[in-house]
């Protein structure tokens, strides 16, 4: 038995010696860097037939640890496309390995900043990684503006880019985003995929709409922000994927009464208009419940939870085939399968 300690004691010494040597010497560290960086330039496995979806960003805009702005991407083995691209969320596209130079598109469900501050980010991103042509940003009327907008101001980085790296590698009119408005009320057809917008309830923002995702007999909803509407109802009865917008009524109380307490007047304010014009979790779970819906998956959480009080808390009602989300988790439908997998 003493011999087996003495073993177990020089094996681990041994380990010790050699986990300092890699880390603390250059050999050690270009080493570990070779092995790490030919690790991570691997491509991705291909993706299984079906849609896959993955959180990019979960959080609304008050600010929550670990957690990005309003960010969904839904892909299948010929498609990608991102439902808003609020701030942070494009650098968990890259931790996701997605690839930025087949993206097909950007959805905007409405304009406000925390689902569109990091567009200029991705489209930079799409154009380097040599996307073929503009970067396409569908949306309701208004989205001209916004992307047009962008384009103005990112006329100077264009110029930069292509100035250092060569007009080859980046054409200057691949790095100009193209608006493509539909209305309210509109369906996309991309070969066996098909993205429906109908219109959400934002009030008073305006327009505002959600997007429903069909692919092989697989479906997914993804609201961006509203309330819970006839419409909405109607629109993922049979859907097998909803991913919704989502306030935590008992905790945005809680900090109301907190800082109207501590006299910060305009926060407490804020506090009180954003509670009609987001989805109550209590009314998601009556949605889940009332309808044939497979999963309901919480994201643009208001607020986003900090620890494991807050999720419980967002998770008192919840039903059985609910789902509070957190960024980069997948959601895989396989085609020919009423199976959802979900990968944390």
């Amino acid at each position: 038995m003493q011999r087996i300690s003495k073993l177990a004691i020089l094996l681990l010494a041994f380990v010790l010696v050699i986990y300092y040597l890699a880390l603390n010497t250059e050999g050690g560290q270009d080493f570990l860097l070779s092995r790490g960086t030919a690790a991570a330039n691997q491509p991705p496995a291909p993706l299984s037939d079906g849609l896959h979806v993955y959180v990019c960003g979960s959080a609304a805009p008050l600010p929550a640890p670990g957690r990005a702005q309003a960010c969904i991407a839904v892909l299948t083995p010929e498609h990608y496309f991102i439902v808003d691209v609020g701030s942070g969320s494009v650098n968990n596209l890259g931790l996701g390995r997605l690839p930025a130079e087949r993206l097909d598109g950007v959805l905007l469900s409405h304009f406000h900043s925390d689902h569109i501050a990091d567009l200029p980010t991705i489209n930079v991103i799409a154009w380097a990684s040599g996307h073929e042509g503009p970067l396409k940003v569908y949306g309701p009327p208004g989205i001209g503006q916004v992307v047009d907008g962008f384009n103005t101001a990112l006329t100077h980085d264009r110029q930069y880019r292509t100035e250092h790296h060569g007009a080859d590698l980046l054409p200057p009119a691949s790095g100009i985003m193209e608006p493509v408005e539909h209305p309210l009320e509109a369906t996309l057809e991309f070969g066996e995929l098909t993205i429906t917008s109908f219109a959400a309830d934002h009030s008073p923002v305006e327009p505002a709409v959600s997007y429903r995702f069909d692919y092989k007999g697989r479906s997914v909803v993804i609201t961006g922000d509203t309330v819970v509407t006839d419409q909405l109802r109607s629109m993922v009865d049979d859907a097998d994927l909803l991913v919704t917008d989502a306030l935590s009524l008992p905790i945005v109380d809680a900090l109301h009464t907190a800082v109207s307490s501590a006299g910060n007047d305009r926060f407490a304010k804020i506090l009180v208009d954003i509670q009609d014009y987001h989805a109550h979790v209590a009314d998601v779970a009556e949605l889940t419940r009332s309808t044939n819906v497979g999963t309901t998956a919480l994201y643009h959480l208001v607020p986003g939870p900090r620890n494991r009080l807050m999720e419980n808390i967002f998770k008192r009602e919840f039903t059985d085939n609910m789902v509070l989300t957190h960024d980069r988790m997948w959601f895989e439908l396989p085609a020919g399968s009423d199976e959802i997998n979900i990968t944390d």
